[in-house]
């Protein structure tokens, strides 16, 4: 079955609290990489035949991050995730397949996970699936709305429309599903502004989809910290936590050693040969290649830097340029290239 990709970027990020009105949230960096490119990253593995990035605020520096890899279309106004998923409808409206509609501020969830989502709709022969998780704080989240006695989803409420009953479940919409891609561009324009915040909410689907004989689904995140959304700077960091600690495992377990794994900055896009250690407080971004048995650091800042074999860099700030093979860089040394 086609795959198809919509990532939602259009959002203003208020919750950043920059003064520069053009820094739209997305384009926040990790470890270098901004946190769009993580999602681009994760859906290219599905190999989907389409990927449509949809922005907005800040829309222009957007594009730039992720045109190489996806179509892009523009929401004029934000009047809500219903309304964005619209905008994508000129390119995906005749397409076959399902489309995966994906947050692009959540840098943490991985392809495999993407995967399960994807196997559990095409094995239950679903019209949507949903992916919700279970929360203590559920403040902000949209809430799963269940049968009593069959436990099937019924609806999603937005926090703003939930009765008291409502607003105590804990089981919340986490904004990632997958539509049959004929249904969602023939329900959309179904979709209504008749709740509190009037807007279009992409969570009335499944409620439109269901009255009407449709099969949607749930999977159920095991991992919030895999789907959660930044909104802030504060959620920025723990994200980047997360990160920093899976690149630095994955490597180590690859051959590397890092002797202090939270004083490593290292961006993902980085490679490392085996036998090389990496010392504290280093920081390596970009796409820096590392060859093997080679001691970097300790307090060492790199970006795009080529290391041969065998090298040692200690005490140095190095950008866009070669050290060879066997070659001593530091203490105290500063390089730049082009």
């Amino acid at each position: 079955m086609d795959k198809n990709v919509v990532i939602l970027a259009a959002g203003k990020g208020a919750g950043m609290n920059s003064r520069d009105p053009e820094h739209s949230k997305v384009s926040y960096p990790i470890l270098g990489k901004p946190i769009i490119n993580y999602v681009i990253d994760a859906v290219k593995q599905l190999d989907p035949k389409h990927i449509v990035t949809v922005v907005g605020f800040g829309g222009e520096l957007t594009k730039s991050l992720v045109e190489k890899d996806s179509d892009v279309v523009w929401q004029a106004r934000l009047l809500g995730t219903g309304h964005a998923v619209l905008q994508a409808k000129p390119i995906l409206e005749d397409k076959p397949g399902q489309t995966l509609v994906i947050y692009g501020d959540t840098p943490l969830v991985e392809a495999d996970t993407l995967r399960s989502i994807f196997r559990i709709h095409e094995k239950n022969k679903y019209d949507m699936t949903v992916v919700s998780a279970v929360l203590d704080n559920t403040k902000g989240y949209g809430r799963i709305i269940r049968e009593e006695k069959s436990n099937r989803i019924l609806a999603i409420r937005e926090e703003s429309d939930c009765t008291f009953s409502e607003y105590e479940i804990n089981e919340v919409n986490t904004g990632i599903c997958i539509v049959d891609n004929e249904l969602l561009f023939k329900y959309i324009e179904r979709l209504s502004v008749d709740n509190n915040r009037h807007l279009f909410y992409l969570s009335e689907l499944v409620q439109l989809l269901i009255n009407d004989g449709y099969h949607v689904g749930v999977f159920v995140a095991e991992e919030m910290k895999e789907v959660f959304s930044i909104n802030n700077r504060v959620q920025l960091a723990y994200a980047a936590k997360i990160m920093r600690r899976r690149i630095n495992q994955r490597l180590m377990l690859s051959g590397v050693s890092i002797d202090d794994i939270d004083s490593a900055y290292i961006s993902p896009d980085v490679v490392i040969g085996q036998d090389t250690v990496i010392h504290p407080n280093t920081v390596i971004l970009g796409k820096s290649v590392i060859g093997e048995d080679c001691s970097i650091g300790p307090n060492v800042e790199m970006n795009n830097v080529e290391v041969g074999n065998e090298a040692s860099v200690c005490f140095a700030k190095l950008e866009n340029v070669k050290v060879q093979s066997g070659q001593k860089v530091g203490p105290y040394v500063e390089k730049t290239g082009k």
